[in-house]
């Protein structure tokens, strides 16, 4: 089984990643990632404000969206994971 470097099968992190691609475009995009986010905030207790959790994951999602066009493939997630 591949892994990524924090330990996740990789196979798990495309499920996940599929569970946010609402029209299941192999991409997420702004929306998407606004929907990922709302519940993803729900799913961890947490100090953090919502409007926190955004800007971290947005952040998070710029820096994995290598090619800069707004959209996050499943490759450019796990490539990211597979770097950390």
């Amino acid at each position: 089984m591949r892994v990524t470097t924090v330990n996740i099968p990789i196979q798990r992190l495309e499920q996940l990643f599929y569970a946010f691609d609402l029209n299941m475009d192999s991409y997420i995009d702004a929306s998407e990632l606004s929907t990922l986010i709302t519940k993803s905030y729900t799913l961890f207790e947490h100090t953090l404000s919502l409007q926190s959790w955004s800007a971290l994951v947005r952040t998070l999602a710029l820096h994995m969206d290598i090619n800069s066009d707004g959209l996050l493939a499943v490759s450019e997630v796990i490539t990211a994971f597979s770097q950390i």
